[in-house]
């Protein structure tokens, strides 16, 4: 069986590593860098500061000696900021800087969308109202609806948000035109909230860390049991490269 190492620049107050291991076929490795970051709220000025202080290309240039099929960038909110034009350098900088092709978790979450044919989304973000209007902004540039945007308005302790919260408000964000739900932040537990939302609302559900490590993998061509994975994106999507 082959295996693939895919590399993970994570922020400084990332807590789940354990959540991104647990969505990875068993010939993936993990490897993650902790990206430098100033203790403060979550807001525009500390999403902006990881994507401008040089520290991107610092981990993504630390992948060299590894060589991963992918590098991905895992933070949502960092990577939706600047819209699509942002994302997408990014991505070319990491590229540039791992010599690895790069994703980003807000990047990942887009190529769901389209991989499940998911044309409006509700949307639950635990940020404060003005970092999750910009994911809103950011899916909508890319032509997926927005419904709903239901920030949760936390600026620390976003690790700490219980399953069972995630669920309540997850099934509260929702609307009866909403074709799925995304559910942001790549420090927000969701691997035991999916199935059960799925099976609640009827319909996918996509979260930061599942979508990153699902499109990381699919950009790799790691291939999969169509029975394998948390949630329809995972099993619906086996070849699929969109």
């Amino acid at each position: 069986m082959t295996e693939f190492r895919i590399g993970i620049i994570y922020p400084g107050d990332g807590a789940l590593d354990r959540e991104f291991w647990s969505f990875a076929p068993k010939n993936v490795s993990l490897h993650f860098t902790r990206q430098p970051q100033a203790q403060g709220e979550v807001n525009l000025t500390g999403m902006e500061a990881l994507v401008d202080d040089g520290s991107v290309e610092v981990c993504a240039n630390s992948f060299n000696l590894i060589n991963p099929s992918v590098v991905a960038f895992a933070c949502t909110s960092a990577s939706f900021i600047r819209g699509l034009s942002g994302e997408a350098d990014l991505r070319q900088r990491i590229e540039r800087a791992s010599g690895s092709v790069a994703t980003t978790t807000s990047g990942a979450i887009l190529a769901a969308c389209r991989a499940m044919e998911i044309t409006k989304v509700a949307v639950l973000a635990p940020y404060v109202e003005e970092v999750s209007i910009k994911l809103g902004e950011f899916l909508e540039e890319a032509d997926v609806g927005v419904s709903r945007v239901c920030p949760m308005g936390l600026v620390d302790g976003i690790a700490d948000v219980s399953i069972d919260e995630v669920v309540r408000l997850g099934i509260a964000a929702d609307t009866s035109d909403a074709e799925g739900l995304v559910i942001s932040c790549t420090n927000l537990v969701t691997i035991d909230a999916i199935d059960i939302l799925e099976k609640a609302l009827g319909k996918p559900v996509v979260t930061a860390n599942q979508a990153t490590v699902w499109h990381a993998c699919l950009l790799a061509r790691v291939e999969w049991p169509r029975d394998f994975g948390v949630g329809r994106l995972w099993r619906e999507t086996v070849g699929s490269l969109k």
